[in-house]
């Protein structure tokens, strides 16, 4: 059901590492690293280092409808994880992704803490602010508001913690929040978003050219449930994040994958040097 899709949670994570400079490295370890902002590799990830920039940060995106096979609990011991997404796809499609300052759009006046909007797909935005504390998800409103079967907007009365700061393994999230008054594809619609969000291990992340070490894995579970009595819809994520960079890879299942460990991706992206 159209009216009923979740967004991708870290839409805008894939922009955080956009300020950092200098990314044409051939693989090797340690990872690339800039002027702006060099990573420490200690595995933990502070507010300072995660950037947001109103530039375009380049990724490999496998192409609609198209399942990838994916291993997301990599391979050798806990903490010390190697994740292998280097495999080149002849049919890999050439993403840019820029974060945009919030203020223009429609829908700004009902965003008052939104501080900048990432294209989260399917003609909407994510609203999020950033502070010491958090990366926040404020919620999703669409490119534009007419005609009236295409306005989307959902708005929460509290933000969502997308990453928490500091980023570390055993950071655990579990948030619920009400949707009320909201609109979707033109739809009145009232229900909940719960967020599982877990820091559950670190590792080397390897992608075409480039390999990062050590990069934290966030797992997410999204869940939308609709009220009185309406269907519920959930998404499985995984995140791969890394100092100054952001995020490097995004792994979403199928809608209303069961298997946390799962191996069909409904959508990978991955990180692209310039």
């Amino acid at each position: 059901m159209k009216h009923l899709k979740l967004t991708m949670l870290l839409a805008a994570s894939a922009a955080l590492g956009a300020g950092c400079d200098g990314n044409q490295t051939p693989i090797a370890d340690p990872p690339p690293t800039s002027q702006s902002c060099v990573p420490n590799r200690d595995g933990i990830i502070s507010a300072d280092e995660v950037l947001i920039a109103t530039e375009s940060a380049q990724y490999l995106q496998s192409p609609p409808s198209v399942t990838r096979t994916v291993n997301g609990a990599g391979t050798g011991e806990s903490g010390a994880r190697k994740w292998d997404f280097a495999t080149e796809y002849a049919d890999d499609q050439d993403v840019t992704v820029t974060p945009t300052r919030l203020g223009a759009q429609w829908y700004a006046p009902q965003f008052t803490e939104g501080q900048f909007v990432v294209d989260a797909g399917g003609g909407l935005d994510a609203i999020y602010s950033k502070d010491d504390r958090a990366l926040w998800l404020w919620g999703t409103a669409s490119h534009v508001d007419t005609p009236a079967s295409a306005k989307t907007i959902v708005r929460y009365p509290t933000p969502v913690p997308a990453l928490r700061f500091p980023i570390a393994v055993g950071n655990v999230d579990d948030i619920t929040v009400a949707i009320t008054g909201a609109t979707i594809a033109g739809l009145p619609f009232v229900g909940t978003d719960r967020y599982q969000i877990t820091v559950s291990d670190a590792g080397r992340v390897d992608v075409p050219y480039v390999r990062f070490s050590p990069a934290l894995k966030v797992s997410t579970v999204a869940t939308r449930v609709a009220n009185p009595g309406g269907a519920t819809f959930v998404r499985r994520s995984l995140s791969f994040v890394f100092e100054c960079f952001g995020e490097v890879v995004h792994i979403d299942s199928a809608l209303n994958e069961t298997n946390p460990d799962f191996t069909n991706a409904a959508l990978m992206r991955r990180f692209r040097l310039p």
